[in-house]
């Protein structure tokens, strides 16, 4: 026993040599899944000149040999460019010569990189104009659809590889197959040698019998795991080359590419040499039974973690941990790797109670009595190892989300935070089925063994077979956990505003297009808003869904109505003009301008005047945030209309009537209604005023004002009704000079 406790410490200090060797001689990782931070030309800008370069910055390193990128012109002609580098060797940038010079128009970015970290794809578009000679910029359109670059019609627009189903459960089965690998020799040293060898002749006997067919099902597993590699090698490759899996066949040098050139690749291959290095052990064990299986348990546990420390350097914790290896401590490995380790001692070990301990049990023909007794102790012994994994699977698993991000919100809205709710669920089912092994039927087995007299046949009746039932049902449940857990190797993990590791520098997006709809009056009315420092662009596009609408054939003028809604800067009207031809059913109208001059939110309402129907009118709520990101809702249209006594308003105190209805010209009751009277010459506020409710009128209002002089005013209107935010509107009066003050 002397001999065995100095062969595990010894395995365990050369498990962490080897570790720490294999962190020091790897290459450098950065962050999970390149994003596009910014570009040079900005997206959406407007350039007197061509540029000599184009350049993306992104949130990781890329590797040049598998990344692309191509430039259209408007008419989908392909530019030409020089060889991808690095701006200023950086390798979390791509730079773009231009082999020629652009003459005037729009240009669309096509780009495509492969992380260097985790081997994952990204793409994505942008577009970006150019004054011609003439210095006249080509109109703003629609950017250039691209199949299969990722381009969303936005100026600046990047996604990250959806998961195939198929590389799903190659991940899936790797995943699965390393963690029994690795449980199952944990376990034969921790828990099935030691418990044997106490238990005399049948104990040997026993252990040769588990030993080898545990061997048996390992080299199995390790033979299935070196074709799941290969086969994700492969299916890497076909990712990379857009080409399918039987083309990536025909790309041998590329994975040959892969594998000395990328991170994935060095993961990839540690895990390849690991497995192969267990399936000849397992072979070796298989083939020579106990007499041959002296000491091989403890190199497998060497190998076996090897095995999940390559998985971790594929991981997104080892892309993460590329910001930290400067300080030379890589937390989010060594906390990804010890994470593993402890599912590999709990559900791996789960898979050799079901696969291995239990069948060889039967097979041996021990007797009931003999059975509770072995049980009664292996049980207890892999309880406290299961222990010992539950809590660190609760810490490790909470840094390894804690490491990307704190934000609850962001977690849980993205595909990888539904994925991992389901994880935990499944975790905790386990985690109650385990509880009921230690703390029910672990107690019934030592106990049964001095009650129950053997050859009753009432031995079988609840500890052993429920031990069973309970096993059988947590390899199941652990099953799907290790599928859900694939499928998080290959979606990127949620990045909020903090981590773990502190405060993550956001990339500023460059203002991107937002679009919105509502439906009015039996017509569908949207608009889309492109920001740009050169002229925002605002597009009405109104299409009649209900075939009793009136056609859109008497439509006279469109009016774009913008108020901002942070500052007191008044309404700006702007008319909009026709785009494209249009018909009866669906027309389209722009206009450009400074509409969103300031960050803050905006009321944009829509007027499409018509000569035989009545007008239409849509409101919208636009918030243009300080990083540059747009939001749009649809809003409620407040009209609003004044009158005053005396009529038209003189000096001193005026009663002022407002009317407030919607766009259906319906009145808008039980409103809240704020008035700030300003003179704008002045540069002078009067103190704010609230109009009341007139009974028996819906939508009418009444307040007394002041107007101590003579000159334009204007009334500021904040209005909240139905529950809707507040709705900054305004409205201008003249004031005649009077000589005496009215009485309201």
């Amino acid at each position: 026993m002397k001999r065995r406790t100095s062969l595990v410490r010894y395995s365990l200090v050369a498990i962490t040599f080897l570790c720490l060797v294999s962190w020091l001689v790897s290459p450098q990782a950065t962050v999970a899944h390149a994003e596009l931070i910014k570009t040079n030309p900005t997206a959406g800008s407007l350039l007197d000149a061509p540029p000599n370069e184009i350049q993306l910055f992104l949130t990781e390193s890329v590797s040049l040999d598998f990344s692309t990128v191509t430039v259209y012109d408007r008419d989908r002609r392909e530019q030409p460019i020089g060889p991808l580098g690095h701006v200023s060797g950086d390798n979390t940038t791509v730079s773009i010569p231009l082999s020629g010079t652009l003459s005037g128009g729009t240009f669309t970015v096509a780009w495509r990189v492969l992380s260097s970290a985790d081997g994952h794809l990204t793409s994505g578009s942008f577009a970006f104009r150019v004054r011609s000679a003439s210095g006249t910029p080509e109109p703003e359109g629609p950017i250039v659809p691209l199949e299969g670059s990722g381009a969303s019609g936005a100026p600046f627009a990047g996604s990250s590889e959806n998961p195939d189903l198929l590389r799903w459960l190659v991940r899936a089965i790797i995943l699965a197959t390393a963690v029994f690998l690795l449980g199952g020799s944990i376990l034969s040293v921790l828990v099935v040698q030691p418990t044997t060898e106490a238990g005399g002749d049948e104990g040997k006997a026993l252990w040769s019998v588990v030993s080898k067919r545990y061997a048996g099902i390992a080299s199995s597993a390790a033979l299935l795991l070196v074709v799941s590699l290969l086969l994700d090698l492969l299916l890497q490759v076909a990712a990379v080359e857009d080409s399918g899996l039987p083309g990536a066949l025909g790309h041998i040098d590329r994975a040959i590419l892969t594998i000395t050139s990328t991170w994935y690749g060095y993961s990839w291959a540690l895990k390849a040499a690991a497995a192969t290095a267990l399936l000849g052990m397992m072979l070796f064990v298989r083939l020579k039974g106990k007499a041959g299986s002296s000491g091989i348990w403890e190199p497998a546990i060497a190998a076996g973690s090897l095995l999940v420390l390559g998985q971790s350097l594929g991981s997104h914790a080892a892309a993460v941990a590329g910001a930290d290896h400067a300080s030379g401590l890589p937390l989010p490995v060594i906390n990804d790797w010890l994470h593993l380790t402890m599912v590999a001692t709990w559900v791996g070990g789960l898979g050799y109670l079901a696969l291995a301990l239990f069948p060889s049990i039967g097979q041996l023909g021990l007797s009931p009595q003999e059975r509770r007794a072995f049980l009664g102790l292996a049980i207890p012994r892999f309880s406290r190892l299961a222990i010992l994994s539950v809590v660190g699977l609760a810490i490790t698993g909470t840094i390894n989300l804690a490491i990307h991000s704190t934000d609850l919100a962001t977690i849980f809205s993205s595909q990888y935070g539904q994925l991992l709710t389901l994880k935990v669920a499944l975790f905790l089912a386990l985690v109650a089925l385990g509880a009921v092994n230690l703390r029910r039927l672990s107690p019934q087995l030592r106990a049964s063994n001095k009650s129950v007299p053997a050859g009753t046949g009432a031995e079988e009746s609840t500890p052993v077979a429920q031990l069973r039932r309970n096993v059988r049902l947590e390899v199941g449940l652990a099953c799907v956990v290790l599928l859900c857990t694939g499928g998080l190797t290959l979606l990127p993990p949620p990045t909020g505003t903090t981590s773990l590791l502190g405060a993550q520098a956001n990339p500023s997006p460059t203002p991107v297009i937002a679009t919105v709809d509502t439906l009015v009056a039996g017509y569908n009315v949207a608009l889309t808003t492109l920001p740009s420092p050169d002229g925002d662009e605002l597009t009405l596009t109104v299409s009649r869904v209900d075939g009793a609408s009136p056609p859109l054939t008497d439509v006279l003028k469109v009016l774009f109505k913008v108020t901002p809604q942070d500052i007191d800067a008044g309404t700006t009207s702007y008319t909009a003009n026709p785009k494209g031809s249009g018909n009866a059913d669906s027309q389209t109208w722009d206009a450009t301008g400074s509409f969103l001059t300031t960050y803050g939110g905006y009321i944009v309402t829509t007027v499409i005047q018509r000569t035989q129907a009545p007008d239409l009118k849509a409101a919208f709520r636009l918030d243009l945030a300080q990083d540059n990101t747009l939001t749009a809702a649809a809003s409620q249209v407040v009209d609003i209309a004044v009158s005053t006594l005396p009529s038209p308003p003189m000096s001193g105190t005026a009663v002022l009537t407002v009317t407030l209805t919607d766009g259906a010209r319906q009145p808008i009751s039980g409103a809240s209604v704020s008035i700030t009277p300003l003179i704008p010459a002045l540069g002078r506020a009067m103190p704010v005023v609230v109009a009341q409710p007139v009974l028996a009128k819906p939508g009418v209002y009444t307040v007394p004002i002041l107007f101590d002089t003579v000159g334009s005013w204007l009334l500021i209107f904040d209005v909240e009704a139905n529950g809707q935010p507040p709705v900054k509107l305004d409205v201008s009066l003249d004031v005649a000079e009077s000589k005496a003050t009215p009485t309201p």
